[in-house]
């Protein structure tokens, strides 16, 4: 009997995409280390320091309950969600209901993800920051939306360009992403472009997705878009153990917002 050649065709939404950019970079880096230079990657911002030793001591003595390794709930445990929204009482003043408006996740990524699977039909629009983090734009041009730009410029401490997003064609637009303190600028966020996204987002029937895993790195005074008021309608971000705990291999990151969204 002949046999065939086997030949099974990708998805054609992979035609949208490349390989992930810091996967590209990283083999390239490690390419040159091969050869005998010693590079020093910026790509990735992943900390090259241990989590606290009271953290590490905590997941020695927890891996060793037998309990503590099956299925969790699709929640999260109850303890970890309050903590959470602890979190977030004490670094931002803000309020959240644990059991409602928390949803914990294995990193932004899964957020990016999942936000877009559930506002987005493919067609939609989808605001992105330039220069930004390159998810924004793989996941939303893999999931079929159609990627909108905005400019972020250094003469205007790259921050949004209101007056430039008010003139935009901005019908069908459903998300748009921030991310404050910004990567890889590393511009803050004040708490009047905080409250001009609110109201962008408010008067356009957009839901604003702020990424807010920096927001304690050489920071004195950490912000949230939730401490505006009215935010949480319009509003969702994420945080992050990974930056601010030096905790990016345990994949433990969150979402905040209304107990609709989530």
């Amino acid at each position: 009997m002949e046999e065939k050649q086997f030949n099974i065709q990708p998805a054609n939404r992979l035609a949208s995409v490349q390989e992930y950019y810091f996967s590209r970079k990283l083999k390239e880096v490690a390419q040159m280390n091969a050869q005998g230079l010693d590079v020093i990657s910026l790509g990735i911002g992943s900390p090259d320091m241990p989590p606290s030793q009271q953290t590490i001591e905590t997941l020695c003595k927890e891996a060793a309950n037998p309990t503590a390794h099956g299925y969790q709930p699709y929640v999260g445990i109850p303890e970890m969600r309050k903590a959470m929204a602890d979190f977030y009482q004490r670094w931002y003043g803000v309020e959240l209901n644990p059991n409602t408006e928390i949803q914990p996740l294995i990193g932004s990524k899964e957020g990016i993800l999942h936000v877009t699977l559930a506002f987005v039909n493919p067609g939609d629009k989808v605001l992105v920051p330039n220069p930004g983090y390159p998810t924004y734009t793989s996941l939303s041009k893999l999931l079929g939306a159609e990627i909108v730009n905005y400019d972020l410029k250094e003469d205007n401490n790259w921050q949004p360009d209101f007056d430039q997003l008010e003139q935009m064609d901005l019908s069908g637009v459903k998300l748009m992403w921030t991310n404050y303190p910004n990567m890889p600028t590393g511009a803050d966020a004040s708490m009047e472009l905080f409250e001009k996204l609110v109201s962008f987002a408010r008067r356009h029937n957009i839901v604003v997705v702020n990424d807010n895993p920096y927001s304690l790195i050489l920071n004195e005074h950490p912000h949230s878009i939730l401490q505006i008021a009215g935010a949480k309608e319009c509003c969702i971000e994420f945080n992050s153990m990974s930056k601010s705990q030096n905790m990016p291999g345990w994949r433990v990151g969150w979402i905040s917002t209304n107990a609709e969204f989530i």
